[in-house]
């Protein structure tokens, strides 16, 4: 995450004027004399699933910047029209890339909807303990909703479910690490699920609720 800020920081400091900034940077780093060497570029359109190479290519949509990102990348750092590459002129002219009344409408209506609990899980809505649990995942799934991730990005064009299945395990994660990882609140927790696991099972049956909770919230939320 530090290195991340810092290379933004580069980028931001090296737009020019007319020209923007780079798209894409590489370092090289040489282990033997521990010498460093940048390189950058201005004009080809980057493909991240090109850049990981152990990337599932099931996610290269989620991965690979959307036509949308490139409209805004010129807003942000505009260029004169001799250094706007032609791939890039494409998609702004494009019609894809000049509409958005409806932009991220879907993602604004998910966050104003009222939670509820699940059905299988409403038996726990009477304990204090699991009812600051589901006003955690409801903070957590809203907070994941207006982060700045390729899943939300896609989400704000068009409602997908495996763009729904990376903001589930963003806030899931986030969840388990505040209730799961901590022995005590798990424990009390698993006490009051009912579950006939015993203290063994407090971490599975925890997260299998916490987990419900998340899912349910966010079908709802998107009405599916």
């Amino acid at each position: 995450m530090p290195f991340r800020d810092l290379w933004e920081e580069l980028r931001e400091v090296m737009n020019e004027p007319d020209r923007g900034t780079w798209f894409s940077a590489t370092l090289d780093l040489d282990r033997a004399d521990g010498s460093a060497a940048f390189s950058y570029n201005h004009d080809e359109r980057i493909w991240f699933d090109r850049l990981i190479p152990d990337l599932d290519p099931a996610d290269v949509h989620l991965t690979v910047p959307l036509d949308e990102s490139w409209a805004d990348e010129l807003r942000r750092h505009p260029r004169s029209p001799e250094y706007v590459p032609a791939w890039l002129r494409a998609l702004v002219g494009s019609e894809a890339a000049g509409s958005e009344p409806e932009d991220g409408a879907a993602v604004e209506r998910a966050i104003g909807v009222a939670p509820t609990w699940p059905p299988s899980r409403a038996g726990l809505a009477s304990s204090a303990r699991w009812s600051a649990v589901f006003d955690a995942v409801s903070e957590e799934i809203v907070r994941a909703l207006r982060a700045d991730t390729p899943a939300t990005e896609l989400l704000r064009r068009e409602v997908d479910d495996r763009a729904l299945e990376q903001v589930a395990e963003t806030a899931t994660n986030a969840l388990l690490t505040r209730f799961v990882e901590d022995e005590s609140a798990c424990a009390a927790l698993a006490a009051e699920s009912g579950s006939p696991n015993g203290p063994e099972g407090a971490e599975d049956d925890v997260t299998d609720a916490i987990t419900d909770l998340v899912d349910w919230q966010l079908a709802r939320r998107f009405e599916r």
